[in-house]
Protein backbone atom coordinates (compact mmCIF):
# COMPACT_ATOMS: atom_id res chain seq x y z
CA UNK A 1 0.00 0.00 0.00
CA UNK A 2 1.12 3.29 -0.84
CA UNK A 3 2.50 5.63 2.44
CA UNK A 4 -0.04 8.26 1.93
CA UNK A 5 -1.59 10.85 4.21
CA UNK A 6 -4.80 11.11 5.63
CA UNK A 7 -5.65 13.96 2.75
CA UNK A 8 -5.89 11.29 0.13
CA UNK A 9 -7.86 9.05 2.60
CA UNK A 10 -10.28 7.31 0.50
CA UNK A 11 -13.92 5.99 1.69
CA UNK A 12 -15.69 3.10 0.38
CA UNK A 13 -19.18 2.46 1.22
CA UNK A 14 -21.07 -0.87 0.22
CA UNK A 15 -24.69 -1.05 1.11
CA UNK A 16 -26.28 -4.66 1.29
CA UNK A 17 -29.43 -6.46 1.46
CA UNK A 18 -29.42 -10.23 0.83
CA UNK A 19 -26.47 -10.14 -1.31
CA UNK A 20 -24.25 -12.75 0.72
CA UNK A 21 -23.59 -15.05 -2.32
CA UNK A 22 -21.89 -12.22 -3.94
CA UNK A 23 -20.73 -9.37 -1.09
CA UNK A 24 -17.22 -11.20 -0.33
CA UNK A 25 -16.15 -10.57 -3.60
CA UNK A 26 -17.24 -7.11 -3.12
CA UNK A 27 -15.01 -6.55 -0.09
CA UNK A 28 -11.80 -8.46 -1.10
CA UNK A 29 -11.59 -6.00 -4.23
CA UNK A 30 -11.57 -2.98 -1.82
CA UNK A 31 -8.99 -4.61 -0.40
CA UNK A 32 -7.24 -5.81 -3.21
CA UNK A 33 -6.92 -1.85 -4.31
CA UNK A 34 -3.66 -0.67 -5.08
CA UNK A 35 -4.28 2.82 -4.08
CA UNK A 36 -4.33 3.59 0.03
CA UNK A 37 -5.29 4.24 2.62
CA UNK A 38 -8.91 2.81 2.18
CA UNK A 39 -11.62 3.30 5.07
CA UNK A 40 -14.49 0.51 4.31
CA UNK A 41 -17.81 0.90 5.74
CA UNK A 42 -20.47 -1.89 5.05
CA UNK A 43 -24.21 -1.72 5.80
CA UNK A 44 -26.56 -3.91 5.83
CA UNK A 45 -30.18 -3.55 5.67
CA UNK A 46 -31.70 -6.14 7.30
CA UNK A 47 -30.56 -9.00 4.94
CA UNK A 48 -32.30 -12.37 5.49
CA UNK A 49 -29.56 -14.77 4.39
CA UNK A 50 -26.28 -15.40 5.46
CA UNK A 51 -25.07 -12.11 4.44
CA UNK A 52 -23.64 -10.54 7.74
CA UNK A 53 -21.74 -13.88 8.45
CA UNK A 54 -20.14 -13.36 4.82
CA UNK A 55 -19.01 -9.74 5.47
CA UNK A 56 -17.76 -10.54 8.96
CA UNK A 57 -15.61 -13.35 7.26
CA UNK A 58 -14.25 -11.18 4.59
CA UNK A 59 -13.63 -7.85 7.21
CA UNK A 60 -11.71 -10.42 9.03
CA UNK A 61 -9.41 -11.73 6.19
CA UNK A 62 -8.87 -8.02 4.95
CA UNK A 63 -5.11 -7.12 6.19
CA UNK A 64 -4.58 -3.92 3.19
CA UNK A 65 -7.08 -1.53 4.93
CA UNK A 66 -6.85 1.45 7.16
CA UNK A 67 -10.12 0.56 9.20
CA UNK A 68 -13.30 -1.37 8.31
CA UNK A 69 -16.60 -1.13 10.12
CA UNK A 70 -20.07 -3.00 9.90
CA UNK A 71 -23.36 -1.54 10.23
CA UNK A 72 -26.43 -3.73 10.93
CA UNK A 73 -29.10 -1.89 10.46
CA UNK A 74 -32.67 -3.45 12.36
CA UNK A 75 -35.12 -1.96 9.88
CA UNK A 76 -35.12 -2.26 5.89
CA UNK A 77 -34.18 1.57 5.06
CA UNK A 78 -33.36 0.82 1.34
CA UNK A 79 -29.70 1.47 -0.63
CA UNK A 80 -30.36 5.71 -0.07
CA UNK A 81 -31.13 4.84 3.71
CA UNK A 82 -28.25 2.76 4.03
CA UNK A 83 -26.13 5.11 2.93
CA UNK A 84 -26.97 8.01 4.75
CA UNK A 85 -26.41 6.32 7.59
CA UNK A 86 -23.13 5.12 6.47
CA UNK A 87 -22.29 8.65 5.38
CA UNK A 88 -22.15 10.01 9.14
CA UNK A 89 -18.90 7.83 9.17
CA UNK A 90 -17.32 9.17 5.90
CA UNK A 91 -13.86 10.31 7.39
CA UNK A 92 -12.18 10.79 3.89
CA UNK A 93 -11.08 13.04 1.17
CA UNK A 94 -12.30 10.62 -1.35
CA UNK A 95 -15.57 8.72 -1.96
CA UNK A 96 -16.95 5.64 -3.64
CA UNK A 97 -20.29 3.83 -3.29
CA UNK A 98 -19.94 0.00 -4.32
CA UNK A 99 -22.95 -2.24 -4.92
CA UNK A 100 -22.31 -5.34 -2.88
CA UNK A 101 -22.68 -7.39 -6.37
CA UNK A 102 -19.95 -5.82 -8.32
CA UNK A 103 -16.52 -5.86 -8.40
CA UNK A 104 -13.62 -3.01 -8.48
CA UNK A 105 -10.58 -3.99 -10.67
CA UNK A 106 -7.55 -3.69 -8.51
CA UNK A 107 -6.31 -0.38 -10.10
CA UNK A 108 -9.85 0.96 -10.05
CA UNK A 109 -9.18 3.66 -7.33
CA UNK A 110 -5.37 4.55 -8.58
CA UNK A 111 -6.58 5.23 -12.09
CA UNK A 112 -9.74 7.19 -11.24
CA UNK A 113 -8.83 9.23 -8.64
CA UNK A 114 -5.32 10.01 -10.47
CA UNK A 115 -7.80 11.20 -13.32
CA UNK A 116 -10.13 13.20 -11.04
CA UNK A 117 -7.09 15.39 -9.99
CA UNK A 118 -6.31 15.81 -13.46
CA UNK A 119 -9.48 16.45 -14.57
CA UNK A 120 -9.78 18.98 -11.67
CA UNK A 121 -6.60 21.07 -12.42
CA UNK A 122 -8.18 22.18 -15.87
CA UNK A 123 -11.78 22.66 -14.12
CA UNK A 124 -12.50 22.58 -10.14
CA UNK A 125 -16.39 22.04 -10.40
CA UNK A 126 -15.45 18.34 -11.48
CA UNK A 127 -16.14 16.49 -8.52
CA UNK A 128 -16.53 12.89 -9.85
CA UNK A 129 -15.33 10.49 -12.38
CA UNK A 130 -16.87 7.70 -13.78
CA UNK A 131 -15.70 4.38 -16.02
CA UNK A 132 -17.15 2.01 -18.30
CA UNK A 133 -17.21 -1.65 -17.38
CA UNK A 134 -17.33 -5.23 -18.07
CA UNK A 135 -20.66 -7.05 -18.04
CA UNK A 136 -20.22 -10.22 -15.58
CA UNK A 137 -22.13 -13.21 -15.24
CA UNK A 138 -23.69 -14.37 -11.82
CA UNK A 139 -20.81 -16.57 -11.61
CA UNK A 140 -17.98 -13.94 -13.08
CA UNK A 141 -17.73 -14.94 -16.23
CA UNK A 142 -17.24 -11.79 -18.71
CA UNK A 143 -20.58 -11.09 -20.80
CA UNK A 144 -19.74 -8.16 -22.60
CA UNK A 145 -18.76 -4.31 -22.19
CA UNK A 146 -20.79 -1.25 -20.39
CA UNK A 147 -20.35 2.06 -21.93
CA UNK A 148 -21.13 5.17 -19.80
CA UNK A 149 -22.08 8.17 -22.27
CA UNK A 150 -19.60 10.98 -21.56
CA UNK A 151 -20.35 14.01 -19.05
CA UNK A 152 -23.75 15.90 -20.36
CA UNK A 153 -24.82 17.82 -17.37
CA UNK A 154 -28.37 18.92 -19.31
CA UNK A 155 -28.36 14.77 -20.34
CA UNK A 156 -28.52 13.73 -17.17
CA UNK A 157 -32.39 15.48 -16.46
CA UNK A 158 -33.41 12.35 -19.33
CA UNK A 159 -30.81 9.49 -18.79
CA UNK A 160 -29.40 7.58 -15.67
CA UNK A 161 -25.73 7.36 -17.58
CA UNK A 162 -23.26 7.88 -14.32
CA UNK A 163 -22.88 4.35 -12.72
CA UNK A 164 -22.21 2.94 -9.27
CA UNK A 165 -19.41 3.04 -8.77
CA UNK A 166 -17.55 6.40 -10.03
CA UNK A 167 -15.39 8.04 -7.74
CA UNK A 168 -15.81 11.40 -5.83
CA UNK A 169 -14.73 14.24 -3.55
CA UNK A 170 -16.62 13.10 -0.26
CA UNK A 171 -17.61 16.54 0.40
CA UNK A 172 -19.93 17.19 -2.55
CA UNK A 173 -21.86 14.34 -1.44
CA UNK A 174 -21.75 15.01 1.98
CA UNK A 175 -23.34 18.07 0.91
CA UNK A 176 -25.96 16.99 -1.21
CA UNK A 177 -27.30 14.45 1.74
CA UNK A 178 -29.40 13.08 2.88
CA UNK A 179 -30.31 11.39 0.04
CA UNK A 180 -34.24 10.55 -0.24
CA UNK A 181 -34.90 7.25 0.90
CA UNK A 182 -38.60 7.12 -0.61
CA UNK A 183 -36.08 6.25 -3.66
CA UNK A 184 -36.05 2.57 -4.17
CA UNK A 185 -35.43 2.51 -8.33
CA UNK A 186 -33.07 4.55 -9.88
CA UNK A 187 -30.69 5.54 -6.56
CA UNK A 188 -27.73 6.87 -8.27
CA UNK A 189 -30.01 8.74 -10.80
CA UNK A 190 -31.18 10.58 -7.99
CA UNK A 191 -27.88 10.95 -6.13
CA UNK A 192 -26.01 12.52 -8.73
CA UNK A 193 -29.03 14.78 -9.84
CA UNK A 194 -28.58 15.89 -6.14
CA UNK A 195 -24.92 16.79 -6.82
CA UNK A 196 -25.01 18.12 -10.13
CA UNK A 197 -27.82 20.53 -8.77
CA UNK A 198 -25.11 22.29 -6.24
CA UNK A 199 -23.06 23.03 -9.61
CA UNK A 200 -20.90 19.94 -9.94
CA UNK A 201 -19.67 18.31 -12.98
CA UNK A 202 -18.69 14.81 -13.88
CA UNK A 203 -16.00 13.43 -15.97
CA UNK A 204 -16.17 10.15 -18.27
CA UNK A 205 -12.88 7.40 -18.08
CA UNK A 206 -13.73 5.47 -21.17
CA UNK A 207 -11.72 2.19 -19.52
CA UNK A 208 -13.60 -0.52 -18.07
CA UNK A 209 -12.12 -0.44 -14.75
CA UNK A 210 -15.28 -2.53 -12.87
CA UNK A 211 -17.49 -5.62 -13.35
CA UNK A 212 -21.02 -4.53 -13.10
CA UNK A 213 -22.81 -8.39 -12.40
CA UNK A 214 -25.65 -9.43 -14.28
CA UNK A 215 -28.11 -11.42 -12.43
CA UNK A 216 -32.12 -11.38 -11.89
CA UNK A 217 -31.68 -9.74 -8.64
CA UNK A 218 -30.36 -6.58 -10.31
CA UNK A 219 -32.49 -3.52 -9.00
CA UNK A 220 -32.67 -1.76 -11.76
CA UNK A 221 -33.65 -5.06 -14.19
CA UNK A 222 -30.61 -4.20 -16.16
CA UNK A 223 -29.47 -8.06 -15.34
CA UNK A 224 -32.33 -10.31 -16.56
CA UNK A 225 -32.36 -8.13 -19.57
CA UNK A 226 -28.90 -8.16 -20.12
CA UNK A 227 -29.31 -12.05 -20.10
CA UNK A 228 -32.01 -12.21 -21.93
CA UNK A 229 -30.42 -10.76 -24.61
CA UNK A 230 -27.28 -12.99 -24.27
CA UNK A 231 -29.08 -16.26 -24.57
CA UNK A 232 -30.54 -14.76 -27.76
CA UNK A 233 -27.11 -14.03 -29.28
CA UNK A 234 -27.39 -10.30 -29.01
CA UNK A 235 -23.65 -9.39 -28.18
CA UNK A 236 -21.69 -6.51 -28.11
CA UNK A 237 -21.20 -3.02 -25.98
CA UNK A 238 -23.92 -1.44 -24.51
CA UNK A 239 -24.85 1.99 -24.00
CA UNK A 240 -26.13 1.54 -20.39
CA UNK A 241 -28.10 4.88 -20.36
CA UNK A 242 -30.70 2.32 -22.52
CA UNK A 243 -30.88 -0.11 -19.71
CA UNK A 244 -31.02 2.32 -16.12
CA UNK A 245 -33.85 3.28 -14.86
CA UNK A 246 -35.01 7.11 -13.60
CA UNK A 247 -35.46 8.01 -9.91
CA UNK A 248 -38.44 6.65 -8.97
CA UNK A 249 -40.64 5.43 -5.63
CA UNK A 250 -41.65 2.56 -7.47
CA UNK A 251 -40.59 -1.18 -6.21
Amino acid sequence: MDDLTNDALLSVVIPNHNYGEFIGAAIASIDAQTYGPIELIVVDDVSTDDSVKVIEKALAAADQLLSARLIVLEQNVGKLGALNRALEHVTGRYFIILDSDDVLLPDYAARTIAELERARADDETIAFLYTDCMLISRTGEELDRGKSTGWDKALLERYSFVPEPATCLAAPVLEAAPFDEAIRKGTKHHKWKKIVANGWNGRHLAEPLFCYRMHQGNLSGIGKRVIDEVDRGERGERILSGYWPLQSTDR
